[in-house]
Formats: structure tokens, C-alpha cells, sequence
């Protein structure tokens, strides 16, 4: 699925009156890492041990309301925020077509594998792109 059906899709399934702010992330790191694992069990909370590699780019969505606090310890009208979770291919062949959807980005989630010392070396080419 290319970037402009999943965001006109996006766009159908909800209105501006559903939610109060919508926030992209993108979960970056070199292939294998977890970030697809990591994404499912975040949106889905499920765990599939079964490894697939992402082709090109998937995204995942969830829907969050922040509470916060004022300084009396009363909590305020919650904030509903819509996540929009983009999982990227970690293969150097899709880093052409995952640095296309670094302009909308709000934030990156830098992962790495803790038994790959050279997935975390990797981390500062991630954040360099």
C-alpha cells in the first residue's frame, strides 16, 4: 500500500471530531530489530514470535486519551490522540522509500536489537538520515 491510500483511508474512517490531535510516528532501526513486534504489541497487544520482514512500509494505528494533572492534582478533560505508527523496512534497499515519510513525521522511534551490538552502531546512521 502506497502512503497516499493509507492516509485517504485514514481520513474516511475518522473525522477531526473524533480525535484532538493526530501525531505520525515512525519506528526506525536496521532489519530484525522488533519494530514490527514492537508495534503490534503496542496497537494490538499481541506477540507473534514468528519473524516476517517488512516490505516497504506498514503503518498501525491507536487511539490514546492523555489525562494530565494541575499542580492541585485534579485532572482535566482528557485529550484524545490518534497515533499513527509507521513501521519501515530496516533493508538498506528501502532506505530511499523510507526517508519519503521522514517529512510528516512528528517523532522516530530508534530501536535496536540488545544483542546486536552493531544494530545499536547502526542507531547513528538511522539518526543522521
Amino acid at each position: 500500500c502506497c502512503y497516499s491510500c493509507c492516509c485517504r483511508a485514514a481520513s474516511r474512517a475518522m473525522s477531526d471530531s473524533d480525535y484532538d490531535f493526530l501525531i505520525k510516528l515512525l519506528a526506525l532501526g536496521d532489519s530484525g530489530v522488533g519494530k514490527t513486534s514492537l508495534l503490534y504489541n503496542y496497537t494490538d497487544g499481541k506477540f507473534n514470535s514468528k519473524f516476517v520482514t517488512t516490505v516497504g512500509i506498514d503503518f498501525r494505528e491507536k487511539r490514546v486519551v492523555y489525562r494530565s494533572e494541575n499542580a492541585d492534582g485534579i485532572t482535566g478533560r482528557g485529550q484524545r490522540v490518534h497515533l499513527q505508527l509507521w513501521d519501515t523496512a530496516g533493508q538498506e534497499r528501502f532506505r530511499s522509500l523510507t526517508t519519503a515519510f521522514f517529512r510528516d513525521a512528528m517523532g522516530f522511534l530508534l530501536m535496536f536489537d540488545l544483542t546486536s551490538e552493531q544494530s545499536f552502531l547502526n542507531v547513528r546512521n538511522w539518526m543522521s538520515e
